[in-house]
């Protein structure tokens, strides 16, 4: 002991004598290490020398700070485990003290032996030694190629001291410049570049932590020396130099590098930015490790119900990190799946983004975009319980944000997003379908197009919807259909032809009145799904594909009745109808395809060749309905006068056609009245007047249909009513005044002449006498002759529209009986016709048409009149035009498979009947 105190005043003495820092430094160097030794004595009065002579000895050092400490041989001494807590704990205050006045060289040398000698001490003490290396690291120099063997700090197989050391550093970058503890916790609401997203800043008397750290994380880095802003700086620059050298596992530090790349300044920002960028593609953004940890420091210590005594300490608690940090760690979520699968902390992200204290515009779109993330990666089982409160969100900051219309398109668009995804959410929501029609007609035209997106992405929700729901949906796509917008009226279409189902007569309505607006965006879609034909190889039943024909008419005629007695009629002229014409038009030719439905053939209203296809089943169809066996009575109907569905669709045609006109509706009527003439065409007889005015048409077909029409009502007459109207026919065909009413005549002299031939031949049939018969008088053969020989004059006429007519004309004739002419002589006869005709075949005179119609009408001759004296003389020359001038052969052979018919009835019955 007394050998132990002569050492300890031999020291003092040599100390007090040194005079210069050269010799106090040797003499540290030699004495310091074995000095601290001595405080594991367990003599009193030897730890109270020692005691005595470090005292002294700080007093010298700290006011000379070039002298040098013996820093590693203190390290070794401090991680020596023999060594007792008292001379580690005074240890390591001479390794602080000593280490900053050591050359950069020698820090950088040393800096792994501070990790090492970390290693099952005290956490204040690790503290201490972390806040020594942190400042070297941005001094130290890594190998161009890392490996192992190469790495100045060798952390493979130090899990626990890797983890201590990236908790620090992650601190350390949260850190703001400035920073000063014993602020009071106003300090939040003062202007700061990373000022706290959080009021909650621990218990009373605990000073405001930064954001994203908690008080006790704040002391920590803080330590006994506090780094001025541009020591902070470099250190920070330091941690990311330490990553980039891939001193620490990737998968570990990637956040700390989302965190550096917010930094408020621009050098670590910078090289942040640069190094994730770099590593992108190597990151795994699926990694929960990754997410959670960005999770964690994004939200802090959220205050969840725990047990009693479990409750996170004030002082430990953290805080969110600040807007800037959330701006860099949201884009990071939005590549990861992982992301948006994670539950509670997905939706607590998306409603700090849009609902927080601090958020702004920018995180609130990020936070949007978020939602949109999770609409569509996240799987159905985890999205179920996102569901209700995202709507929830997303409505509310449609209700309580109007700032931004670029922000409110975007949560418009994630309303749509979500009801694809989830559309239980919105089935019965059908007010939340209103304020979307709403907004859409209200809302900036930026803001509407994402509206229009939402309401088309929200339309399946509500396809199964019943009763009265079905009822309000109805009314409201109805009230919207009138609005001035067209995106509005267009969307209101959308939903009527996807919420309903194809056979719902009042949608259809709606329907078929959107088909009459004058925007084509909206008639265009409307008309699109009206003639979407059912299709042709169903197996099942098409009963519930289009709406039932009776019950459609009684629909629209109630409509129609309704809208007379209101301002939506449309004047035109004179008349008044119940829709406008285009909206008119398509309903006739809805009601059309409806009728070929229920007939039990594939509707179409695309062309007229298409459409007389479907005659024979029409035919029987309304033969039926005609009957009464189909009709079915309605209120609405009785009231108008009409019961039968049948003669309600003629009435609506001819309605439209008085007023508008048109070749289809023309068609339609045609085919509804000449299919059943005896009880249909028979209403017509007083309104002759009115069909002429359509055979004076200016268009060419309009004027056929309407000329066929005529000869169907005037087949209906007989006697003198007969004579007086062929009479009329013939008399206007000779008006010079107008080709229109001269080629209207004649085509329709030459239909009534050949369903007069077709009735006689049908009666001769059925072994009538028609001697005695008053529709077939003698006088009434002389004036069909007539007819016939005014027609016939024609064929030469200068006018190419005549003679054409003219030829049709008595095509039609020779095809219904036996041309009602001589067979030959002088004057007008068969020889003559059928020389006429076939010399025009050849003719460089003739246009196309008119070879087409003679080629044609000749052909026709054999079907009618099965004894036709001039056979031969017809097919030789048929046959000659194909041979000898290549004319018109589809023509000339169609003629010719005519004529094969009559042939093939010709020896049928001559073989049956020798």
């Amino acid at each position: 002991l007394l050998h132990l105190g002569y050492q300890l005043e031999r020291v003092f003495l040599r100390l007090g004598h040194a005079e210069t820092d050269e010799q106090l430094q040797n003499i540290i160097s030699k004495f310091l290490p074995p000095v601290l030794l001595k405080l594991s004595s367990t003599q009193e009065g030897v730890r109270k020398k020692v005691m005595e002579l470090l005292v002294h000895l700080n007093k010298r050092i700290k006011s000379r700070p070039k002298i040098q400490l013996p820093v590693e041989t203190l390290l070794v001494q401090y991680q020596d485990p023999a060594a007792v807590s008292f001379v580690t704990n005074f240890t390591i205050i001479y390794v602080k003290m000593g280490y900053p006045r050591l050359p950069v060289d020698k820090q950088c040398e040393l800096a792994p032996t501070l990790l090492t000698a970390m290693e099952g001490k005290p956490q204040p003490q690790q503290d201490s030694l972390m806040h020594l290396l942190i400042p070297t690291l941005f001094h130290m120099k890594y190998p161009v190629e890392s490996s192992k063997s190469a790495s100045p700090f060798n952390l493979a197989e130090k899990p626990k001291t890797v983890q201590l050391l990236l908790d620090f550093m992650l601190d350390v970058l949260l850190m703001p410049y400035g920073y000063v503890l014993n602020e009071s916790q106003s300090r939040q609401n003062s202007s700061s570049g990373q000022g706290s997203s959080s009021s909650s800043g621990g218990g009373s008397g605990i000073p405001q932590p930064p954001p994203g750290m908690s008080f006790y994380a704040a002391k920590r880095v803080i330590g006994d020396n506090p780094w001025t802003p541009e020591q902070l700086e470099q250190c920070k620059l330091g941690i990311v130099k330490f990553i980039e050298a891939e001193q620490v596992p990737e998968l570990e530090a990637v956040l700390h590098l989302v965190i550096a790349s917010s930094d408020t300044r621009h050098s670590v920002a910078t090289a942040a930015d640069l190094e994730l960028k770099s590593k992108q593609s190597l990151i795994d953004w699926n990694n929960p490790a990754i997410i959670n940890k960005m999770y964690k420091v994004y939200l802090g210590d959220i205050p969840l119900k725990t047990k009693e005594g479990a409750v996170l300490k004030p002082e430990l608690k953290r805080d969110p990190v600040s807007t800037r940090v959330k701006l860099k760690i949201v884009p990071h979520l939005l590549r990861s799946r992982q992301a948006a699968e994670t539950f509670p902390a997905n939706i607590q992200v998306v409603y700090d983004g849009l609902f927080g204290t601090n958020t702004n515009s920018k995180l609130r779109t990020l936070s949007l975009q978020f939602v949109h993330h999770i609409c569509i990666t996240c799987p159905e089982i985890k999205i179920k319980p996102l569901g209700p409160m995202l709507l929830n969100g997303l409505t509310k900051l449609i209700n309580e944000y109007k700032e931004d219309p670029k922000l409110l398109s975007m949560a418009y668009s994630a309303v749509g997003k979500l009801s694809s995804r989830m559309p239980h959410l919105f089935t019965k929501d059908i007010a939340l379908v209103q304020q979307l029609f709403e907004a859409l007609c209200k809302e900036e035209p930026e803001t509407r197009l994402a509206i229009q997106e939402a309401l088309s992405m929200m339309v399946g929700a509500y396809s199964t919807l019943e009763g009265a729901q079905r009822t309000l949906m109805e009314a409201l796509v109805a009230s919207y259909l009138i609005k001035p917008e067209v995106q509005v009226r267009q969307v209101a279409v959308k939903f009527a032809s996807t919420v309903f189902p194809s056979d719902h007569i009042p949608s259809r309505y709606l329907l078929l009145l959107a088909a009459g607006d004058p925007r084509e965006e909206v008639h265009g879609e409307a008309q699109r799904v009206l003639r979407c034909l059912p299709g042709r190889n169903r197996k099942e039943s098409a009963s519930k594909q289009m709406p039932s024909f009776p019950e459609m008419v009684y629909y629209i005629q109630e409509k129609a009745s309704h809208r007379m007695k209101t301002p939506a009629k449309y004047m035109t002229g004179t008349t008044v109808l119940p829709f406008n014409p285009a909206a008119f038009g398509e309903i006739v030719l809805y009601l059309r395809m409806c009728l070929a439905h229920s007939a039990g053939v594939v509707p179409t209203s695309q062309s007229l060749a298409d459409m007389q296809d479907h005659a024979p089943a029409i035919g029987r169809y309304i033969r039926t309905l005609m009957s009464g066996s189909q009709a079915t009575s309605s209120s609405s109907s009785s009231k108008s006068g009409e019961t039968n569905p049948v003669q309600i669709y003629i009435g609506l045609l001819q309605q439209l056609l008085a007023g508008v006109g048109g070749l289809p509706v023309m068609y339609c009527l045609l085919e509804a009245v000449s299919v059943y003439p005896e009880k249909l065409a028979t209403k017509f007889v007083d309104k002759t007047e009115w069909i002429k005015s359509l055979m004076n048409s200016s268009k060419e077909e309009m004027r056929e249909l309407a000329a066929l029409f005529y000869s169907v009502v005037v087949s209906t007459v007989s006697g003198n009513e007969l004579k007086s109207m062929i009479e009329q026919l013939i008399k206007t065909t000779k008006d010079n005044h107008s080709p229109e009413i001269q080629h209207g005549s004649l085509l329709a002299l030459g239909f009534t002449v050949g369903r007069y031939l077709a009735k006689k031949k049908m009666r001769m049939a059925e072994q009538q006498d028609l001697e005695t018969d008053p529709d077939f008088l003698p006088e009434q053969e002389e004036l069909i002759q007539s007819a016939t020989e005014t027609i016939g004059s024609f064929l030469d006429s200068t006018s190419p529209l005549l003679a054409i007519a003219a030829c049709t004309a008595l095509g039609e004739i020779g095809r219904n009986g036996p041309l009602p002419i001589p067979s030959e002589g002088s004057g007008f006869t068969k020889l003559h016709l059928v020389e006429s005709l076939l010399n025009r075949i050849p003719s460089s005179k003739e246009t196309n048409k008119m070879k087409e119609r003679a080629i044609q009408t000749l052909g026709y001759f054999p079907v009618g009149d099965g004894e036709f004296p001039h056979q031969k003389l017809l097919l030789q020359g048929l046959m000659d035009s194909v041979e000898i001038h290549q004319i018109l052969p589809l023509y000339c052979i169609v003629s010719l498979f005519f004529f094969n018919d009559f042939l093939l009835c010709y020896v049928s019955h001559h073989t049956a009947y020798p």
